[in-house]
C-alpha cells in the first residue's frame, strides 16, 4: 500500500466519526494510519463516535489476530481522548457540564460554565447574557437543601440555577424572601444568619456542619477526625492543600463568585514543603 492511499483512507473514513468538534481529528487520523498498517482492509469503512466524553472506535474483523491489534489501537486513542480537549486538540481531562460528560481544556471548559452575575440594576446574567430581572420575578422555589433554585417571572415559566454555579447562592440570598412559599422562607434566612467563619477557604460560609463555598466539613473532635487526622491543624493543612492543587479546576471556575465575604487574618498552614510531599502522594 502506498502512503497516498492510506492518506485517502483516513480522510474517507475520517467523517465517519461522530465527535462534538475537531479538537481529536488527529488522533482519529493517527488512529486510522495505524489500522491501515495492522492490515485493516481499506475497501472498509471505519467508524466511530465520542461516548461519555471518551473516543469509541467499532470495527470488527474475522482475523482474530487482527482484532486483537484493532482493539489495542482503539485502546490507547481512547486513552489519549480522555486527555485531549475535544474542541481544540490542547491537553484536556475529563469534566462533567451539566448532566454530560466531555473532555475540554481548561480554557473550553470554563467557556462552556455558566457563571451568575446581578448587575446594579438586579438582572441576573449568565454568560453576561440577561436571564431575567429580580424585579420580574412572581415566585421562587427552592429544592434538594437549597441546592437549586427555580425563578419564575410568569406563572408556567421559570429559569433554573444550581450550587454549582458561581454566585449561586449571592442570588439565592438577593431574591425577597416573600416570592418563596412560606414554609422555605425560615430556612433560607437561617442559611445567612448562621454563617460561621471557615478556617480552611477563608470564607464566611459555613452553614450547620459544612462550608457552602469549599464543601469542606469544619474540623469537630470526633472519633473519625481524631482517627484519621490526629489533630485539627493537619486536618486543616490537607483541606488547604487539596484547595491549592485545585485538581478539577473547581477553584478556577468559583474566582468569580461573590457569594460570601473573606475572613480576615485568614491563615495557609501548609509549608511549600509540605505541598511537595503531599503532591507526591497523590501523584
Amino acid at each position: 500500500m502506498s502512503e497516498n492511499e492510506i492518506n485517502l483512507f483516513i480522510e474517507r473514513n475520517l467523517t465517519n466519526f461522530s465527535v462534538n468538534s475537531t479538537g481529536w481529528n488527529e488522533l482519529i487520523r493517527k488512529l486510522l494510519y495505524e489500522f491501515a498498517l495492522a492490515g485493516w482492509n481499506m475497501e472498509h469503512r471505519v467508524f466511530g463516535k465520542e461516548k461519555f466524553g471518551e473516543l469509541r472506535c467499532y470495527t470488527y474483523s474475522e482475523d482474530e489476530i487482527l482484532n486483537n491489534k484493532l482493539k489495542n489501537i482503539k485502546d490507547k486513542y481512547s486513552k489519549l481522548s480522555v486527555k485531549t480537549c475535544e474542541i481544540c486538540g490542547e491537553e484536556g481531562k475529563m469534566r462533567t457540564i451539566g448532566s454530560w460528560q466531555t473532555t475540554l481544556c481548561l480554557n473550553h471548559f470554563l467557556e462552556q460554565q455558566p457563571v451568575i452575575e446581578i448587575d446594579d440594576k438586579q438582572n441576573v446574567k449568565r454568560s453576561n447574557e440577561v436571564v431575567l430581572n429580580i424585579q420580574n420575578i412572581v415566585k421562587a422555589e427552592v429544592e434538594y437543601d437549597l441546592k437549586s433554585l427555580w425563578l419564575y417571572t410568569h406563572p408556567e415559566e421559570g429559569f433554573y440555577f444550581s450550587w454549582q454555579e458561581p454566585n449561586y447562592y449571592l442570588l439565592l440570598r438577593s431574591v425577597p424572601l416573600s416570592f418563596f412559599p412560606e414554609e422555605s422562607r425560615n430556612e433560607i434566612s437561617a442559611v445567612f444568619q448562621d454563617l460561621r467563619n471557615c478556617e480552611i477557604c477563608g470564607y464566611k460560609a459555613v452553614h450547620q456542619k459544612n462550608c457552602l463555598r469549599c464543601h469542606h466539613e469544619p474540623w469537630n473532635d470526633s472519633g473519625y477526625f481524631i482517627q484519621d487526622y490526629g489533630e485539627k491543624s493537619k486536618y486543616i493543612k490537607e483541606c488547604q492543600m487539596d484547595i491549592f492543587i485545585d485538581e478539577d479546576d473547581y477553584e478556577k471556575y468559583f474566582k468569580h463568585d461573590r457569594s460570601f465575604e473573606k475572613t480576615p487574618g485568614h491563615q495557609i498552614l501548609f509549608t511549600s514543603e509540605e505541598l511537595s510531599e503531599y503532591e507526591k502522594l497523590l501523584f
